[in-house]
């Protein structure tokens, strides 16, 4: 949650104007910078920090000089860059969060409808992780686990399932954007293929949520630009 965190702050910071305003999102920054760092070091302390791969140091500079640097899927396919190993390391992190959650709030769920939609979650993100890791296994590269054997055999819901749809679609958007960024730093073309499809399904998962929130009336319409034709009717 930090690092979804640390991701929005930083985005809505450089487009803030009002000094109040940027002082408030800077304040955020900090603190979630605190409990990041605070977090990792007790991960770290108990090693249930799931550390990324490792790669060779590089001890010389090297330019790319042929096109198939970029080719994916036919022709000769380079090893994977850092960057891209870092963003399919952290997106399937953040899918085995999202399984292991939408698996534990689709068990306890009292709404049949809501019960189906985190199921659909659950193999949306487990499907997600499959392709990932498939990119990392080529490489002879470490797949982090997952946290299912983590979620516990209870039916009974510790959160109101107004919640629990709002902490999905948190984590939906979230994943989005992460794959946002992914896209636009994976050089190999099906690398940035597959965050492009996959995008696509995250973002009908997103709005089936949004539509499940509007039928149960919890979703708080946001600040809106002037409607200028209704206010036309009213002359």
């Amino acid at each position: 949650m930090t690092k979804g965190g640390l991701a929005t702050y930083g985005a809505v910071l450089p487009n803030i104007a009002r000094k109040d305003i940027r002082e408030f999102y800077s304040s955020c920054l900090a603190s979630t910078t605190e409990l990041y760092n605070e977090t990792t070091s007790l991960l770290l302390s108990k090693g249930l920090e799931i550390r990324p791969p490792y790669i060779p140091y590089h001890t010389k500079v090297d330019f790319i000089e042929k096109q198939s640097f970029l080719a994916g899927w036919l022709g000769e396919q380079r090893p994977l860059t850092g960057t891209e190993i870092m963003h399919l390391f952290a997106n399937i992190q953040t899918n085995s969060l999202g399984k292991a959650i939408t698996l534990g709030f689709g068990q306890v769920s009292k709404s049949p409808k809501i019960s189906k939609y985190m199921n659909r979650g659950n193999e949306i993100s487990s499907k997600h992780i499959d392709i990932f890791a498939k990119h990392l296994s080529r490489e002879d590269l470490p797949v982090p686990m997952t946290w299912d054997h983590e979620v516990e055999n209870i039916t009974t819901s510790p959160f109101s399932e107004k919640l629990m749809m709002f902490q999905i679609g948190l984590l939906s958007s979230a994943g989005v954007g992460n794959y946002g960024v992914a896209i636009s730093l994976s050089k190999r073309r099906d690398v940035a293929a597959d965050y492009i499809r996959l995008s696509g399904e995250v973002l009908q998962f997103a709005e089936d949520g949004i539509n499940i929130n509007i039928e149960n009336g919890w979703l708080e319409r946001p600040p809106h630009a002037a409607d200028r034709d209704e206010i036309n009717k009213l002359k």
